[in-house]
């Protein structure tokens, strides 16, 4: 892997969990994990022909993917109920401290 790469990679990787910094985790170490295997699965679903390359048009896959990946990972961190929906509660209790709303990544 390429230096250039393993950049991109890692500054996705670190705006990823930024996109989850708003819930609070028990273990943050797992927000980590979440996040590498959201992007690792990502990764393996926008590689449509398999080559473990991105094409141009693959990377642009790549990025809606994650996002809908990372999406699902701070919907289910913010469902502290586990009933498939956000109350205002639920939504209120997962914004950091200063009352300022969660990043739109």
């Amino acid at each position: 892997m390429t230096r250039s790469l393993l950049r991109r990679r890692s500054s996705m990787a670190l705006l990823a969990e930024f996109a989850l910094v708003g819930v609070a985790v028990a273990d943050p170490g797992s927000a980590f994990r979440d996040v590498a295997a959201a992007e690792a699965a990502a990764f393996a679903e926008a590689d449509a022909n398999g080559d473990g390359k991105l094409t141009w048009e693959e990377f642009a896959d790549y990025g809606t993917l994650l996002r809908q990946k990372l999406d699902a990972l701070r919907f289910a961190r913010l469902d502290t109920d586990g009933d498939g929906a956000l109350t205002e509660e639920e939504l209120n209790a997962g914004r950091p401290a200063g009352g300022l709303p969660p990043p739109p990544f």
